[in-house]
Order: structure tokens, then sequence, then C-alpha cells
């Protein structure tokens, strides 16, 4: 998983210990002689998000992050929390930060920290965009420097390409998924029955046949983010555990076209180590993928 709050990056999958959201409403008890109290609605509350953090000297610097988030909180501003799927959680505040030494060196240096970092929703209103600086000197200037940098509609193009290409692998890795559950159980069947499993291989096949396509299409659509730098490593990975699952969609469909029925569990049996190689692409490109989600929705993708 993946987060970014303001311009806090959180590396969920290295130090991620929990997250937990409380949201609620309002009411205003009116009591009554003789009878029951009546309730009535107010409005709704703030909600609330606690993080919890581990954070280990093995993958980051304990004091560099606490301080990180300690100057976050000081400035008192609300801030947008974006989850690396893309959803947008609204803007918060940090409300606290509780920190607990757990190992240190012998210098006192921390090697081991848990926190908590608690956040409470902004009602406020956004704070206004700023307007437009010297739009009077820039009408005066000579039409030609008044032209957008080069490659910047390119640039526009590429921020809304990264979100609709992250749908596009969430997509396709979801069929892979369905290819492998459907694998398992005409597995189980042709066990107890393998002539019922002999007539719903064809549905497998079209299953495989959907989804290898659409892998090596993101795979290429991934690599166009490759020539920036805050993307490069992330949509690599991607691209790399696409195109391992695709050669894997391709394996199973070779091994499985024109099975007779005496080796319907024969080959099922074999396609459970071709499960097992895309399941470890789908596992690798999770974490990767989270993040490109995560900067997609915060337009992160600048040289």
């Amino acid at each position: 998983m993946y987060a970014v709050l303001g311009n806090i990056e959180f590396d969920l999958i290295s130090y991620f210990d929990g997250l937990e959201q409380r949201s609620g409403s309002d009411f205003a008890e009116h009591g009554r002689i003789g009878g029951k109290p009546v309730l009535q609605f107010v409005g709704d509350k703030l909600d609330e998000i606690r993080i919890d953090l581990v954070l280990h000297a093995a993958y980051c610097q304990p004091d560099e992050e606490l301080q990180k988030l300690q100057a976050a909180r000081q400035q008192h501003q609300a801030l947008a929390f974006v989850l690396g799927n893309g959803d947008y959680k609204g803007r918060f505040v940090i409300a606290e930060l509780q920190s607990t030494g757990r190992q240190t060196d012998r210098s006192g240096s921390l090697l081991a920290v848990e926190a908590q970092l608690s956040l409470r929703e902004y009602g406020g209103d956004a704070p206004p965009k700023p307007k437009p600086a010297l739009a009077k000197a820039a009408a005066s200037l000579p039409a030609g420097k008044l032209k957008l940098p080069a490659g910047l509609e390119r640039f526009k193009a590429d921020i809304a390409g990264l979100a609709k290409t992250v749908a596009q692998v969430k997509s396709v890795v979801g069929k892979v998924k369905t290819v492998i559950n459907t694998a398992r159980e005409l597995r189980q069947l042709a066990g107890r029955d393998p002539a019922a499993a002999l007539e719903k291989l064809p549905g497998l096949l079209k299953e495989v046949q959907a989804a290898a396509p659409g892998l090596q299409v993101s795979a290429e659509q991934m690599a166009k983010f490759e020539q920036y730098s805050k993307l490069a490593g992330d949509a690599v990975r991607v691209g790399q555990s696409l195109q391992q699952a695709k050669f894997n969609m391709t394996a199973m469909g070779r091994l499985l076209t024109g099975t007779p029925a005496g080796q319907v569990l024969d080959k099922l049996a074999a396609c459970e180590e071709i499960n097992g190689r895309s399941e470890v692409a789908l596992r690798e490109l999770a974490e990767p993928l989270a993040g490109l989600a995560a900067k997609a929705a915060v337009r992160r993708i600048l040289r």
C-alpha cells in the first residue's frame, strides 16, 4: 500500500502497521416527560484517521522520519490525504503525533520506533487559488515569449495517461487472478469428474486468451512513463512483472490447447506451477503500481 499526505510520501509497504478510520454523526438528545428521549440529527462529525507506523533503521532513518512528521504537524496546515489506489480522502490536519522508542544504538540514536499519527478532517474552506501575477506586464510581452514550454501539452496528456494506464493494469491483473482461480477450481473438479472438467476447459482457455493481450498492451503503455525520473523505477518494475505474467498466460494456453480426455488432471496439475509464477509476478507489481497510482493522483510525474 502507498499513501500521500501533503508532500509526505508514505511507503506503507516498508513501515505501515495499520490504518484506522473513524466517522460518525452528532445527535442532540431531547428529554420527554414520561417517555424516552428523542434524538435529533445535528450533523456529521469530522472524520478521523490514525496511522500506525513502525520505523526501523533497516529501511529508513527513524530520526529523520519523525522530524519530517513533526515539521508537518507544526505547520498547522490542512493537507490532502490520498491512498495508493487514487482514493482522495479529503484534507486533514495532523492533530497528534506519538512515538515510542524501542531500540537504540550505543550512542543513543534510534534504531526502532513505533509511531502513531492522528489526523482530523479539516472542515474549513480550501485555500483560494493564487491570482495570476503580472497580468498586464505579460500582456505587453512579445508573443514569442508567451509560448508554452516545449512538451507541456504532451506532459498534460501524460498526466491523464498515467492514471488511465494504472487503471488498465488493475483491470488486467483482475483477469489474471480469474484465470488462476478458474484453473484451480477445474483441477479440483478433474480429480472428481475428469469429463466435467474437460467440458469446462474451453472456458478457461478463453479467459487465458483474454488476459494475455491485455498484459502485453499494458506493459507497452507502462514503458512510456520510463522517461520520467520520478516514475522510471516503478514503471520498469510493473512492466517487467506484466511481461512475466504474459509469458505465464501464453505458456498455460499452449499447455492446455488440445488436451485429450485422459490428460485433463495432469495438464491442470501442471498449470499450478504456472499459477505460482503468476502470483509472484502479481505480488511484485503491487507495490510499484500503488506508488504510480498515488503519484498520478497528486500529479507528480515531473522529471
